[in-house]
């Protein structure tokens, strides 16, 4: 949430940890006025709150069960943490790959299930930690993969390359703690790593290519429309559209301005036909979501028109109680902004 819109009274659902690695808040407190502007003074812009009703309406409408979300996290943080040491363990890197493959399979079995009510499921979660946004991009492409009717050998190595897609980042130096990578030179330690634990040549491909462009301007190779892998264009859709959520939740700016400078980049840097299909299968406005209308008034949104998706449907606060209301049929109701996803 923008701690902007925090109230007293409001229960803090994470840790919040300064720049400096140091807890300022702990999970769980209740808010109070003295809280929020201590956490302003010090320059915190976002927080997460316990919403129960934002958490039982995303609990209901998960793309895949948040059980195997938890196992695909532990056995990927598991195989990232071995970092430079991959290649002295390449016996080791093997097995976990190996278990995380097994983990797609069962992932696009669950995912498949919803693909006609995928835009009311909760696909992504905005988080700067790089587990979350691998997690995310793999799901993400995964949609696009099963609305462009591929098969099952082709959303496997579609989902596992976009899962492993920064798998290089583990075995570049870092310096105080930070990875310095100017030249996404990450990507073609990962697109090696990989072949030599004999992942197909297209994963591989994913891992290296997921940083170019249409127009030749990527990196770290420079490559041209034609020569990057329809697996590579989706995702990299699917890399910059999460890594710039989570940056516009951090900045205070919509997910719309995120999608309209995506669309500004067509047939440039993402391809246009790849990137018009992916619109069209992400909420603009996620089930969950906790919403401000231009009334100035505070909403969750409960469901979303696959043919409308600005105006959703929301539930409000008044002072009758809690109403739902679809903004298809109040021409003079809008979503102003997200507070929290």
């Amino acid at each position: 949430m923008i701690i902007d819109y925090a109230e007293p009274g409001m229960i803090l659902g994470q840790d919040v940890i300064d720049e400096y690695g140091k807890l300022l808040l702990e999970q769980g407190i209740t808010l109070t006025e003295s809280y929020i502007n201590r956490l302003k003074k010090f320059g915190i812009n976002t927080i997460r709150i316990f919403d129960q009703e934002a958490t039982l309406l995303k609990q209901q409408q998960q793309v895949i069960p948040s059980e195997l979300r938890t196992e695909l996290s532990l056995c990927f943080q598991a195989l990232s943490s071995l970092q430079t040491s991959f290649l002295a363990n390449e016996k080791l890197t093997f097995l976990y790959l190996e278990q995380i493959s097994n983990l797609i399979n069962n992932i696009i079995d669950q995912a498949s299930q919803q693909a006609t009510t995928m835009i009311n499921t909760q696909i992504y979660y905005p988080n700067q930690q790089e587990l979350v946004h691998s997690i995310n991009v793999c799901l993400l492409s995964l949609i696009t993969g099963f609305q462009l009717n591929m098969s099952k050998d082709d959303l496997y190595e579609l989902a596992l390359g976009a899962l492993l897609h920064d798998i290089g980042k583990a075995t570049l130096p870092r310096i105080n703690g930070l990875l310095f990578d100017s030249a996404k030179l990450h990507t073609l330690y990962g697109r090696n790593l990989l072949l030599r634990n004999k992942l197909s040549p297209k994963i591989a491909r994913i891992v290296a290519e997921h940083h170019e462009a249409l127009d030749g301007s990527g990196l770290p190779l420079g490559l041209t429309n034609n020569k990057i892998h329809l697996f590579s264009k989706i995702v990299a859709i699917a890399n910059f559209f999460d890594k710039a959520i989570t940056k516009a939740i951090i900045e205070n700016t919509s997910q719309l301005e995120v999608i309209e400078g995506m669309l500004a980049k067509s047939n440039t840097i993402f391809d246009v036909h790849l990137l018009t299909i992916f619109i069209h299968t992400i909420p603009i406005y996620p089930v969950g979501s906790l919403v401000l209308l231009n009334t100035k008034q505070v909403a969750h949104v409960t469901k979303n028109h696959q043919s409308h998706l600005l105006r959703p449907e929301i539930k409000l606060n008044t002072k009758l109680g809690k109403v739902v209301v679809n903004l298809r049929q109040e021409p003079n109701l809008a979503i102003s902004k997200v507070i929290e996803y």
